[in-house]
């Protein structure tokens, strides 16, 4: 097991040689494996994005309250815009982010199960990669909001940037991410692959 950032983790490293797997055993057709893992990638990291969007609104909120209570020099650190701004910058991001897991994941549950690679992988990519991006950048600010006291053990803000942070390389890094997302746009990839071939 690797010592990683987030701590002892369930992160092995693991050989496999001389291995036979029966026919019974195998799922699916032989080289339709990326097939039935994509399917499952697909599922977590709607979940994935869910989870980090709800950190990030906590890191959000607790930065508010935080901002309204703490009151050096007599004054709330709340009435500066410079804890204001990116305060309402995260907090709009994550309303539409919000928005966009919520869309995603009802599209999902109302796709046939082999389409949803086909017709959706791109939104469920946005949601993960920007969902991974926002919590990180949520957890910083409320260190930074809190002070000392949010970059210490005593606030769950570090650990939310720790345990949050390797989700921007599991589940496939945010450059896959863009990347899908992109074989999308420009058509390479999805619905939009056939029509621009015919134009």
């Amino acid at each position: 097991y690797m010592w990683t950032f987030n701590m002892p983790t369930d992160h092995p490293r693991m050989t496999f040689s001389d291995v036979w797997v029966p026919d019974e055993a195998r799922l699916g057709p032989e080289g339709g494996g990326l097939s039935i893992a994509q399917s499952f990638v697909h599922q977590n990291r709607i979940r994935q994005a869910a989870s980090s969007l709800g950190a990030a609104v906590y890191c959000i909120e607790e930065s508010v309250k935080y901002a309204r209570q703490r009151k050096p020099f007599g004054e709330a650190l709340a009435k500066n815009q410079a804890i204001q701004f990116p305060l309402v910058e995260l907090a709009t991001q994550a309303e539409m982010l919000r928005l966009l897991i919520r869309k995603t994941a009802w599209d999902m549950d109302n796709t046939p199960h082999k389409e949803v690679e086909r017709t959706l992988s791109d939104k469920v990519s946005m949601c993960n990669y920007w969902a991974n991006r926002l919590v990180c950048e949520a957890a910083d600010r409320a260190m930074q909001v809190h002070g000392g006291i949010g970059y210490s053990r005593h606030k769950p803000f570090e650990h939310i940037y720790r345990h949050h942070r390797r989700y921007r390389i599991t589940e496939g890094a945010e450059e896959i991410q863009m990347r899908k997302v992109a074989a999308y746009l420009f058509g390479y990839m999805g619905p939009r692959r056939e029509t621009i071939g015919k134009l």
